[in-house]
């Protein structure tokens, strides 16, 4: 009898341990579903905020546009809330679902905060109604700043609930101070219940007069929190608790009336058969062997109660067995519904990684292409130039060796009237004093060579402009490195000369006899303006800082293989290491706001690794300057 007990509360406990882990991995489940429709509102409102025409709508206060653009974006991204507000907390636009368009939001908090621009997560109430609204802001910016900022939300009602619910035996219930926000359980929508708190394991509730196994989560926001309970209802815990103590009842009512014939046979003879018997009875006590078979060896009372034992073994064993199987079942039930939650979860965040690449290629592959635009107009207002200023310039260049012929030839016949009439006429002399005839025959000739000096100067700095720019040659052709290096170096001119603050840039050359490449010589020379651009920053700032008393850039070219190498140096302050693994990075700048863009380093290697197949690589140690190496394949 102690034993059947015993064994009957071991099987009980095993039951209601099964279940309540049970509920604790569905608990954390609903956890994390909630954590991914947070993670997915947020990943929604950068996509949205980020879009130029939002930012334009705003900026001109432009409401009709507000709605082009937000209306599609409510409708397919399912919102229940979008509010548009600029940086004074003004209302620009307020778009909301049928069941709250005349619902009073209380939303200060929120509304406050997106109007700094600031990234917040919380929940809104909606007045005199059990709704509740899981919201997330952020700033909407442009060029010039902060323009205002959005809330985006989604209502945590009965659809969201069921939604998490949905393939699963249980109930939730969604609650704030005992009061239904929202549920599965439509008994449970009016009413106050005492649901348990989240801090505490899973027990026992009532709810229309039925049980369920209840255990409480939390989900918080910035200003408030929402409490989840789920339910299991215990019915199938009952049914099966009942159909083992029905069992063990059976056992028990059997083995009695056993052990009543046992003890009658036994007053009525003493037998060495039922000495056997006792001894089978004993050992399947102790060892809980019920493979073992009592002896029949007659068909007497002891041999009838031999049998009566065997078959009670065999229900016994059946009995074990059916529960042995019952408790396997649901611990494979227990694992697949781990199983499919484990594969779930990472299917969630791969998504939401793969949300987050594509959201980060957008922003470069956005800047990237700004930074090109802009370089090709500069090209084009470059070569526009050059082309306009070049037809004078050659027409005056070209006149003035005729201008110097002529004057050697007005001038050696003035010498001709000066040798032969020596006393000219009174009124010629007179002339002659007020011109200065010597000073101007002497000056004339210097005159014309400080024009020609000038005028070469003028052709080369145009011929440099034009090699800068390359859109007079095709885009991807054989060029000279050298040439686009010195036409980059002369339009960098009045960066390296003397300066007020500081003495000028020696710039040393030390190019090797390499061959010209295949490459897009145009954005070639933008990858060699910025980083000699750079490098005169550099020791600018190096200068100033009393760390480099004699700046110097050093520029080398070599063949190594079938590469061509250029190293750019410089001997300015160099770069700490803990940036260096930055420097390639877009938007990445150590330069003071407005100075740099953080996006010529970036390009320069897209340039250098993906339009060339080559490298662009920064050696540099603190104290003792910075190189740049390029390389590229000579094809």
């Amino acid at each position: 009898m102690l034993g059947l007990v015993v064994l009957g509360n071991w099987f009980t406990d095993s039951l209601q341990q099964n279940f309540r882990q049970e509920i604790e991995s569905f608990a954390e489940r609903v956890s994390q579903d909630f954590q991914y429709e947070q993670q997915t509102l947020e990943t929604q409102i950068e996509l949205i905020a980020n879009r130029d025409m939002l930012n334009q709508a705003v900026e001109q206060r432009d409401q009709s546009l507000l709605l082009q653009v937000l209306l599609p974006l409510k409708s397919i991204l399912k919102l229940d809330w979008i509010k548009v507000i600029d940086t004074q907390g003004n209302v620009l636009v307020d778009l909301r679902n049928n069941s709250l368009s005349q619902a009073n939001l209380l939303d200060e908090v929120v509304t406050s905060t997106a109007s700094r621009g600031a990234h917040l997560v919380d929940l809104v109430n909606v007045e005199t109604k059990q709704q509740v609204l899981e919201v997330v802001t952020n700033g909407i910016k442009s060029s010039a700043g902060l323009l205002g900022g959005i809330i985006i939300g989604k209502l945590v009602d009965d659809t969201l609930i069921q939604k998490i619910a949905e393939g699963s035996s249980k109930q939730l219930i969604v609650h704030r101070e005992n009061r239904v926000v929202a549920t599965t359980l439509l008994v449970a929508k009016d009413g106050t219940w005492e649901f348990p708190h989240p801090n505490l394991p899973a027990r026992q509730i009532t709810i229309d007069h039925k049980n369920y196994l209840a255990k409480s989560i939390i989900f918080r926001g910035v200003s408030q929190s929402l409490t989840t309970t789920v339910l299991y209802p215990t019915s199938l815990l009952e049914v099966a608790q009942w159909k083992l103590w029905t069992h063990l009842g059976l056992l028990f009512l059997s083995g009695s009336s056993i052990v009543a014939v046992i003890g009658f046979l036994i007053a009525q003879t003493i037998t060495r058969h039922l000495q056997a018997v006792t001894q089978v009875a004993q050992r399947v006590t102790q060892e809980s062997n019920f493979d073992l078979q009592a002896p029949v060896t007659n068909q007497d009372e002891v041999g009838i109660l031999a049998i009566a034992f065997n078959q009670l073994i065999q229900q016994v064993k059946r009995l074990l067995a059916e529960q042995y199987e019952a408790k396997q079942k649901l611990e494979f039930y227990s694992q697949t519904l781990e199983e499919k939650i484990e594969e779930r979860t990472q299917a969630l965040r791969q998504k939401n990684i793969a949300l987050k690449e594509t959201l980060q290629e957008l922003r470069h592959t956005q800047s990237q292409l700004i930074q090109n635009e802009k370089m090709s107009s500069l090209g084009q207002l470059v070569a526009g130039i050059a082309h306009e200023i070049n037809n004078p310039v050659n027409f005056i260049y070209g006149n003035l060796k005729y201008t110097d012929d002529y004057t050697q030839q007005l001038l050696w016949l003035l010498q001709l009237y000066q040798k032969h009439y020596p006393y000219p006429e009174t009124e010629i002399q007179k002339a002659k004093e007020e011109a200065d005839i010597e000073y101007l025959t002497e000056d004339l000739p210097k005159i014309l060579t400080s024009m020609k000096i000038g005028a070469s100067r003028i052709r080369e700095i145009v011929l440099s402009l034009r090699i800068f720019s390359r859109l007079d040659e095709a885009e991807f052709k054989t060029a000279d490195i050298h040439e686009g290096i010195d036409s980059t170096l002369l339009i960098l001119q009045h960066r390296i000369k003397h300066q007020s603050s500081r003495p000028q840039i020696t710039v040393i050359k030390e190019y090797a006899n390499i061959p010209k490449i295949q490459c897009f010589a145009g954005q070639l020379n933008q990858v060699f303006m910025n980083i000699l651009a750079n490098a005169i920053d550099a020791l600018e700032e190096a200068f100033q800082n009393g760390l480099c008393s004699d700046p110097i850039i050093r520029i080398s070219s070599t063949q190594v293989n079938e590469n061509v190498v250029i190293q750019i140096a410089d001997n300015g302050t160099g770069i700490p290491e803990a940036i260096q693994s930055h420097l390639f990075d877009p938007f990445f700048t150590t330069k003071p706001v407005g100075k740099g863009t953080g996006m010529g380093l970036s390009i320069s290697y897209q340039i250098i690794t993906e339009k060339h197949g080559g490298s662009l690589q920064c050696v540099s140690l603190p104290g003792q300057g910075a190189e740049f190496v390029i390389t590229i394949p000579i094809r």
